[in-house]
């Protein structure tokens, strides 16, 4: 079985996986997968903080995957191990923990999730970079590429996206200003990656953290398909197979929806 949830946050928000808050996990063995939306937080100082949450997750019956957002220790992350596993590339952290890497696809359960991790840090003015802000946030050019590659042997056909942060053009990408002036030359918009994968890949859901809210946003497509959904997770934490008939606990969000818009340069 594989479980989806958004941000973990390390101490403060990993209580929503904690078997005495999810009860699912009772009856999850070594064969089933929690995913983490981006901003898995247990990897932040190298120290004994990471060491103790990491050695908990390594304690619980189940495989933990993330993929990275924009809160991440990424000089700590980028030093573990990569191995190959299920289809795509990861740091091994624990053998039952991994990062999923961007723009890699895992055959999980007999489905197949694209991984792009990566995000705008909104707070930026408020962090200092290489102490609590790393600029490896955002995507390069060769991840992007990477993620193209692997989409275009598919096909440009995935059954499931995990992301962190959300394309342009859909409506919670609007509560930000962003801007590409903290990033290297190499570096790209992580929401422009998004939005060619958007709208150049055929999948069934898409699933991404981030904002902090549960929502649901449905775009109709072709008339003989049916629409696409996009679940923004936080607290939420559900089996793949249960999204269809729980969609009352995540707030239907539209083009209408009002989101005020936050430049972080202003924070």
């Amino acid at each position: 079985m594989v479980y989806i949830t958004g941000d973990t946050h390390g101490a403060f928000d990993i209580h929503k996986i904690n078997p005495r808050e999810f009860k699912a996990a009772e009856h999850l063995t070594k064969d089933d997968y929690v995913i983490i939306c981006g901003d898995f937080g247990c990897i932040w100082d190298g120290g004994s903080s990471d060491r103790f949450w990491l050695n908990w997750l390594e304690s619980l019956e189940w495989n933990t995957l993330f993929i990275d957002g924009n809160h991440e220790n990424f000089d700590v992350l980028n030093s573990y191990p990569e191995i190959e596993w299920h289809g795509g590339k990861v740091h091994r952290i624990r053998d039952n923990v991994l990062h999923l890497k961007r723009g890699e696809i895992f055959d999980l359960d007999g489905k197949s999730f694209l991984a792009l991790g990566g995000a705008f840090s909104h707070d930026i003015s408020v962090r200092t970079e290489k102490q609590n802000w790393w600029k490896e946030e955002m995507l390069t050019k060769e991840e992007a590429e990477n993620a193209y590659h692997n989409l275009e042997k598919r096909g440009w056909k995935v059954d499931y996206v995990l992301s962190h942060d959300i394309f342009k053009t859909h409506p919670a990408a609007k509560s930000f200003v962003n801007s590409m002036d903290h990033y290297n030359k190499d570096q790209v918009d992580v929401q422009d990656v998004l939005q060619v994968i958007h709208d150049r890949t055929d999948y069934k859901k898409w699933f991404h953290g981030h904002y902090h809210n549960d929502w649901l946003f449905s775009e109709q497509g072709p008339e003989d398909k049916a629409p696409k959904e996009h679940f923004t997770l936080y607290d939420n934490i559900l089996k793949l197979e249960d999204f269809d008939h729980c969609k009352n606990l995540f707030k239907p969000i539209d083009h209408s929806t009002p989101f005020a818009v936050h430049d972080f340069e202003a924070h």
